[in-house]
């Protein structure tokens, strides 16, 4: 799936033509979705969560990208933005840097510098995505467990000790380490409080993770397997398969299939 980029320019003249940027962008996973010369339909755009990435052709006599940074932070609604300037004006850079830009460009933009920033800005938005689908797995699979005033201070110290060690494999080792337990009292505590084991619970939540982030559409499978920290795609994907019953590929073709999709609908 490309990511979606949304261009906003200030009058729509053609000293930087948006064919040259969709030249630039061939062959990429990236393509403009949208171009718009009215301030308040980018903001509109940019709320509608249609877009990834927005590019700012900033002119005279209308510089809009401070205003257009402005009014979208204002409505909580931050997007990676890469200001394109038909003049070198250190002192709106400044401003725009101090508002979030990803990058501020001279025209006339060279390629391979646009190409930098478009891919700084893709990096941006998978790190966002793996924070938000880490959380919502963590919520997703502590959800399943009964909730009881007894259980919640336990839901809590699972919930930071998952947090704590993002992007590793737990054991069960650290895992009672965190608690302050020995690792043979923390496999009969767990096993008590909840009724499975620790190693069973973090399978799961991994696999709800790894579905959360295949839905996305935006991560390969070798990627995926990476962030949960598995030593080879085929590892995950023979795992993936054994508790899922089909592939990440499957999934990543048709996300109906993932399971979290279908308790949602």
């Amino acid at each position: 799936m490309k990511l979606q980029i949304l261009v906003a320019d200030s009058d729509g003249r053609t000293e930087y033509h948006l064919d040259a940027i969709q030249n630039i962008l061939e062959g990429t996973e990236f393509v403009i979705g949208k171009h718009t010369t009215n301030l308040n339909e980018a903001v509109h755009l940019v709320m509608e969560h249609e877009y990834d990435i927005l590019i700012c052709i900033n002119r005279s006599p209308e510089f809009i990208a401070t205003k257009l940074l402005h009014m979208t932070e204002e409505f909580g609604q931050r997007i990676p933005t890469i200001v394109i300037s038909e003049y070198d004006d250190s002192q709106r850079m400044r401003e725009c840097f101090l508002m979030g830009a990803v990058d501020f460009l001279s025209e006339p933009v060279p390629a391979d510098e646009l190409i930098r920033a478009i891919t700084r800005s893709s990096e941006m938005i998978h790190m966002q995505l793996i924070d938000s689908e880490y959380e919502a797995a963590m919520d997703s699979t502590l959800s399943a467990f009964a909730e009881s005033e007894s259980l919640k201070p336990i839901l809590e110290k699972l919930k930071e000790f998952l947090r704590s060690i993002d992007n590793q494999i737990a054991t069960v080792e650290m895992a009672a380490d965190y608690f302050g337990f020995n690792r043979d009292y923390f496999g009969r505590y767990f096993k008590n409080k909840f009724g499975i084991t620790f190693g069973e619970y973090y399978k799961n939540f991994q696999m709800t993770y790894a579905q959360l982030l295949l839905q996305t559409g935006q991560f390969k499978v070798m990627e995926i397997s990476r962030i949960l920290g598995f030593s080879t795609p085929d590892y995950f994907t023979r795992v993936f398969r054994r508790y899922i019953g089909v592939s990440p590929s499957e999934i990543k073709r048709n996300p109906q299939l993932c399971r979290i999709c279908q308790e949602d609908s």
